[in-house]
């Protein structure tokens, strides 16, 4: 297990005891991880084998001392993920979770220990190469400040290994987990000071970690399907709750022209529903993953994710970019019986990231269009 999972499974296991908690996870195998577990580097080309992706099983509903207690087993048997961490910490009425796992990076780069007591020109760099080869969903909580947090605390960007945050009606919230030997004490004037970013916040000394916003109620990994779809090793991740609106994923420019061309040539409202979305990321490689249901079967999603893959193909661009400019050529890489996934190409990460952000990926389009209105002419 690598430390910044370490750090997150501990803070996270004490913060969510008393939480409620409906169903239980999916009894899955996450393996050695990129994003997490093994903390060791992910191959150059970011490719990730095709495999049948893990579903959830149903099960009596579990207390939420149950659950902690089989959160704790797996963490003490090294089998956790950093989104399954973060499932533990993002309150149920969340929407959007992303997690980067920055040691990743730096491991895939081949700087594994980088800190912010290495020089200057090193740290750059890795900026600089991290920018070019991977899909960054988040640029680090702390990095637009580092200069300050440099000079008045002694820590940077550098010194976080992980990174979850989550968004939703209720607000934001996010974890931290920063490298075991920091001085906590540099953090913890940080904090006192209203330092940018972490404001609000509070730091766990036993673990390394910082976070803010951890919900207090059921969380994510009470959704069998939310703790599913985002089951895949990955540098960086964004999950969904619940599939794209069609017209969220036209974009805001988009004309009834736009919508008409593609329900004239796809049926959109025959595609599966969709309980979750799942866009993994790493080096060059991304994974897109759907949760579906109980009922379809491993047939009807195959057929499912050809029709997605044949869609997206035609999707237009209405925005500045659009689907084309940041993924390339695709393919089903794994069928489950509620889980199925397609692996993309990426052809440039910026716009990969802001499409993932932006919520313009169509192969996560809800079956249910809701069409655009008509022009008055007014």
């Amino acid at each position: 297990m690598s430390r910044s999972v370490a750090a997150l499974a501990t803070v996270v296991l004490l913060l969510t005891a008393g939480c409620g908690a409906e169903g239980e996870e999916p009894d899955s195998d996450p393996g050695p991880s990129g994003v997490a577990a093994s903390g060791g580097p992910a191959s150059d080309e970011g490719t990730a084998a095709a495999s049948t992706p893990a579903d959830p099983t149903p099960g009596d509903q579990a207390t939420t001392d149950q659950a902690t207690t089989a959160e704790a087993t797996r963490v003490e048997g090294g089998e956790h993920s950093a989104y399954s961490l973060a499932l533990l910490a993002t309150p149920a009425e969340a929407t959007h979770l992303t997690v980067t796992d920055f040691d990743a990076i730096r491991a895939r780069l081949g700087v594994p220990d980088l800190t912010s007591q290495d020089i200057m020109t090193d740290r750059l760099e890795f900026w600089r190469a991290a920018e070019a080869s991977s899909v960054l969903l988040t640029d680090g909580l702390l990095r637009e400040e580092n200069s300050r947090y440099d000079l008045t605390y002694d820590f940077t960007q550098d010194d976080v290994d992980a990174e979850a945050r989550w968004t939703g009606p209720e607000g934001a919230g996010f974890l931290l987990a920063l490298r075991p030997d920091l001085d906590l004490e540099l953090v913890q004037t940080a904090i006192d000071d209203d330092a940018p970013g972490l404001e609000g916040a509070s730091v766990d000394r036993t673990t390394s970690t910082v976070l803010r916003g951890i919900g207090t109620g059921s969380v994510w990994a009470s959704n069998p399907a939310m703790a599913a779809v985002g089951d895949v090793d990955a540098e960086s991740l964004i999950v969904r709750k619940g599939c794209v609106p069609f017209t969220t994923a036209l974009g805001v420019d988009a004309t009834v022209e736009h919508q008409e061309q593609i329900l004239a040539a796809h049926d959109v409202e025959g595609l599966l529903d969709v309980e979750a979305v799942a866009i993994a990321f790493t080096g060059m490689t991304s994974t897109v993953r759907l949760a579906y249901p109980e009922g379809p079967g491993p047939d009807a999603i195959e057929a499912d994710l050809a029709a997605r893959l044949a869609l997206a193909e035609d999707w237009p661009t209405t925005e500045s970019i659009g689907f084309a400019d940041g993924f390339g050529d695709g393919a089903a890489s794994g069928v489950g019986t509620s889980v199925g996934e397609v692996t993309l190409t990426v052809t440039n990460p910026g716009a990969a990231a802001n499409l993932a952000l932006a919520d313009l990926v169509p192969l996560g389009v809800c079956a249910d269009v809701e069409l655009l209105p008509e022009p008055t002419g007014l």
